[in-house]
């Protein structure tokens, strides 16, 4: 039936009427002149019904159809260096439309089992323009029948994934991050490392494996207490031996509760006990020693920090994992590190020390996903292999140093080269497609108004932590490294000690004695 002109319904019969009230789901009660109304409420409020929402479709890539050939070991060479932290900023840290990271830890760990069992059947590639293009095929993990198609896009220059698509349901693109496109990143990322294909091998290439277990057992014992029991446990089963006036009494908590702590104290053991007393209230505590100079929590700071020569050599040789270590994390936590020199010296008076002094002992967790951070700790690995082809010099890893004299200080270079230089390095996120120059995204650079190079800015928050680092680790001289996709900077910067002892130590012995220390006693 046509829609009808709400001009015509007067010359409409009621069977009529009610049949359009039916078509656009409305009830057909009551007289002619009550349905002519409600037809018309229906017109003007367009069937009580929104306007569809329109939901956009994904960003299509311009993916080539034609030209692709077979990846083979020829290509090495056209194929950017790729490294792990490159997969890892994609499938790990880089940020979604709704500026989440993806988090998708276990797709390179699943992606890692596929490649590992030869699941990539096939690979093809095609160089056009800056971006390099790769399609093919892999099977699924668990049916053997089940394929995938492929499609992924690199950065020519940088050998970042740019876009990806799977047809798998969790690998549509254009930025897909399933097990499978996984499975191809790790794959050349093992092919530009110099290795060879893991593409799989027809049935005749592979040892026969008809006497190898399908499975295996990895699993624990059995706890004891989860163990299947005809008789319940119940309390009949203690008996109390003491005597009746003895139980229960109000004053032995407290004497088990001194026992504890007296045995604890005395012997240096640990009982599992001791976890159920509650603990004290330090803070309230340090009001009963008011005679003391300073608060006595500070001096089990000072205390703490404390370190000997061979304490600072082991300190080093244990940390120097760096943000893979957990000893790195522990040694750090209570000391001023020098990439929070500058903040400290350049501090006005307006600056809360409180917030600042809680950001140097416990970092926002949202700071470490931020992207300048994941790019500067991805790209870092490849600035230091640029420094060493650049400058013919071999660069090696260390850890976290501590000052003898001021053991509250510490710092963690980049690397060192040789005995008496270290190396600090710096990859802009701002600037990663750019020439280095002074300017907008390289602000702490400045021109030699004698030379006319390029150098670090003396006020900048990074010569603060430079020369730091060179006060504690007992270096000479430093190289500064500056790297993006399309630039290397290199100066080398000599140690001031004058600056050290008459500008920067006095400025972070005063913030910790009168803010950092005291911070850290409340917290105990």
């Amino acid at each position: 039936m046509k829609v009808m002109e709400s001009e015509t319904y007067l010359n409409v019969s009621v069977p009529q009427l009610k049949d359009e009230l039916r078509r656009r789901g409305a009830t057909t009660r009551g007289r002619k002149a009550d349905l002519i109304e409600r037809l018309r409420a229906y017109d003007r409020n367009k069937d009580f019904q929104n306007e569809p929402v329109i939901i956009p479709e994904p960003l299509e890539v311009d993916w080539p159809t034609r030209g692709f050939q077979q990846l083979q070991v020829v290509h090495r060479e056209e194929i950017p260096e790729i490294c792990i932290e490159q997969i890892d900023m994609y499938f790990v840290h880089r940020l979604a439309g709704d500026k989440q990271s993806t988090g998708d830890v276990k797709a390179i760990e699943k992606g890692r089992l596929l490649l590992e069992s030869d699941r990539v059947l096939a690979t093809s590639y095609l160089m056009q323009g800056n971006a390099l293009f790769f399609t093919g095929i892999v099977g699924a993990a668990m049916k053997t029948r089940v394929t995938y198609n492929f499609k992924l896009k690199l950065d020519k220059n940088s050998g970042d994934i740019v876009n990806s698509h799977c047809e798998c349901p969790a690998g549509r693109g254009p930025h897909g991050t399933c097990k499978h496109l996984a499975a191809v990143a790790l794959l050349l990322l093992t092919f530009a490392e110099g290795k060879g294909l893991y593409i799989k091998r027809s049935c005749t290439e592979n040892l026969q494996t008809f006497h190898k277990p399908k499975h295996s057992y990895s699993g624990s014992p059995v706890k004891a207490e989860n163990l299947s029991r005809k008789r319940k446990l119940n309390d009949d089963f203690f008996d109390d031996p003491r005597p009746m006036h003895l139980r229960n009494l109000a004053s032995y908590p407290d004497r088990v509760r001194n026992m504890v702590i007296n045995y604890c104290s005395g012997t240096s053991e640990n009982l599992t006990y001791r976890y159920l007393i509650e603990r004290a209230d330090i803070q309230t505590a340090v009001n009963d020693h008011d005679y003391l100079e300073r608060p006595f929590t500070e001096y089990w700071v000072q205390q703490a920090v404390e370190v000997t020569t061979e304490k600072v050599i082991a300190i080093e040789e244990k940390t120097r994992g760096q943000a893979s270590s957990k000893d790195w994390f522990k040694e750090r936590s209570w000391r001023i590190t020098a990439s929070r020199f500058g903040d400290i010296c350049l501090a006005t008076d307006r600056r809360n020390k409180q917030k600042l002094c809680h950001s140097i002992y416990q970092p926002s967790a949202a700071l470490f996903r931020c992207e300048a951070l994941v790019h500067g700790r991805t790209y870092e690995a490849r600035a230091i292999r640029c420094f060493e082809k650049e400058t013919g010099m071999n660069v090696q890893r260390c850890g976290f140093f501590v000052d003898k004299d001021r053991p509250y200080l510490g710092a963690s270079p980049d690397g060192l080269v040789g005995r008496e230089t270290l190396i600090e390095v710096k990859c802009p996120f701002a600037g990663r497609n750019e020439k280095i120059h002074p300017g907008k995204h390289f602000p702490f650079l400045t021109v030699d108004s004698l030379t006319g190079e390029y150098k670090l800015k003396p006020s900048s928050k990074y010569y603060f932590q430079i020369q730091g680092q060179m006060y504690i680790a007992k270096k000479k001289t430093c190289y500064f490294i500056v790297y993006t996709f399309r630039d290397l900077f290199i100066q080398k910067l000599e140690f001031d000690l004058e600056y050290c002892e008459n500008s920067l130590l006095p400025k972070l012995e005063m913030f910790y004695d009168k803010f950092f220390k005291p911070y850290l006693s409340t917290i105990l």
